[in-house]
């Protein structure tokens, strides 16, 4: 060709960046005395992978002419039948449950039904940056809302949404990781659920409720879903549509998720569903199917959470213990990761660069802000991937970079 082929893309491709998480792994992985707090990867300790490998076999051996065959692009409604039932959700129709490719599948298909290009996103700021590049490849413009420890703040949304609406702004819906969210660790409260549903009906507004880490719970109570409140004591059962995956529990690599929301929801989400993807792995679908009837989910969530319990108290500890005056971080109540708040004027976007020569890994903080709401003091770190000896090494690596 005469020209290049980088004349012949696309404006969004033309503008598309890395992902700054996707390329740091490339860089921290596999370096010799290297330690990285910076993926939000799930131990390998923790894969059930002989079970799995089992299962596969079996399945394959007993349903493979079903399994190998195309599937229904809404999902297997045997997997469908089990999520039911392990998610204690009986009353759900299948045509508010959708099999996706992993929970940010399911995001991406909500925010495709939902808008189009220019139209807004209302988010948490900090927010998890894999969810935001969906949103933004669908076009959307992303605003962040202020959190506090309890994630986002019910007045500080109104106040967005109000001027929003005051300049005729076209918002489509709110989305939220109201437990251990990525990337602070923090946790809404029943009373703030409750808050931000009563926002997004006072401005009657789409709720997307991210819950990829509920499972992972070390400590405190359980806590209703926003999608579970909005169907039981607001009588609302269209307001949330929630995103969940198996990547945390089982292996990111088995790309599995779903999301159950209204059919007026799901019902497009499954049509752009049959134009991408085509349909969920369905070998996967069964396994992890058979994984859950054969009672092996919840004994295996208890193991992972004893692996992971004593990694989050060592950073705790090792925090404690070395970090300088003036230094703040979150306390998880389950999850992958803390959120740590330098004092003003430390840059972590070069002090990243100097953590890296000492070979330790975070996440600057400014990834994970909507454009121009960056804030430089802050670091995310994930406490389930290192191993436990690592992290107090780590920690001191690290806090002997700092002033």
């Amino acid at each position: 060709m005469t020209r290049k082929i980088e004349e012949l893309y696309s404006k969004s491709t033309a503008s598309m960046r890395h992902s700054f998480i996707r390329q740091i792994l490339k860089v921290t992985k596999g370096v010799p005395g290297m330690i990285s707090f910076a993926g939000g990867l799930p131990s390998p300790d923790t894969f059930p992978k002989a079970l799995l490998a089992d299962l596969f076999a079996e399945v394959i051996r007993e349903e493979g002419d079903e399994v190998l065959q195309y599937g229904a692009s809404d999902g297997d409604k045997v997997f469908k039948e089990v999520i039911k039932d392990f998610e204690e959700v009986p009353y759900l129709s299948d045509e508010e449950l959708m099999i996706t490719v992993g929970s940010t599948n399911a995001i991406y298909y909500f925010t495709r039904t939902l808008v189009d290009p220019g139209d807004i996103v209302v988010c948490e700021a900090p927010g998890f940056p894999g969810s935001l590049a969906a949103m933004e490849a669908c076009g959307a413009r992303m605003i962040g809302v202020e959190m506090d420890d309890l994630g986002m703040i019910p007045e500080r949304l109104r106040q967005v949404l109000r001027k929003l609406t005051d300049t005729r702004e076209p918002v489509k819906f709110i989305y939220v990781i109201p437990e251990f969210q990525n990337p602070t660790g923090k946790t809404m409260d029943l009373e703030r659920r409750r808050q931000i549903i009563e926002v997004a009906m006072e401005f009657d507004l789409p709720i997307l409720e991210d819950q990829p880490y509920r499972e992972l719970r070390y400590s405190g109570k359980r806590i209703i879903t926003l999608w579970e409140l909005a169907r039981t004591e607001f009588n609302d059962p269209k307001r949330v549509t929630i995103a969940k995956s198996f990547s945390k529990i089982l292996g990111p690599g088995l790309r599995l998720g779903f999301a159950a929301g209204p059919p007026e929801i799901i019902g497009p989400m499954v049509k752009w569903a049959q134009k991408t993807t085509v349909s969920p792995d369905c070998a996967t679908q069964r396994v992890t199917a058979r994984f859950i009837e054969k009672g092996l989910m919840k004994e295996h969530i208890s193991r992972i959470i004893e692996h992971y319990r004593p990694k989050r108290d060592a950073m705790l500890k090792a925090l404690e213990r070395y970090m300088p005056d003036g230094v703040t971080w979150t306390v998880p109540e389950g999850g992958m990761f803390i959120w740590v708040s330098l004092k003003e004027g430390v840059d972590t976007d070069k002090l990243f660069e100097r953590a890296i020569e000492h070979q330790v890994a975070f996440i600057p903080g400014s990834k994970f802000y909507p454009h121009g709401m960056e804030k430089k003091n802050e670091m995310r770190l994930n406490f389930s991937y290192p191993g436990l000896d690592s992290i107090d090494e780590g920690i001191r690596r690290l806090a002997a970079l700092l002033p």
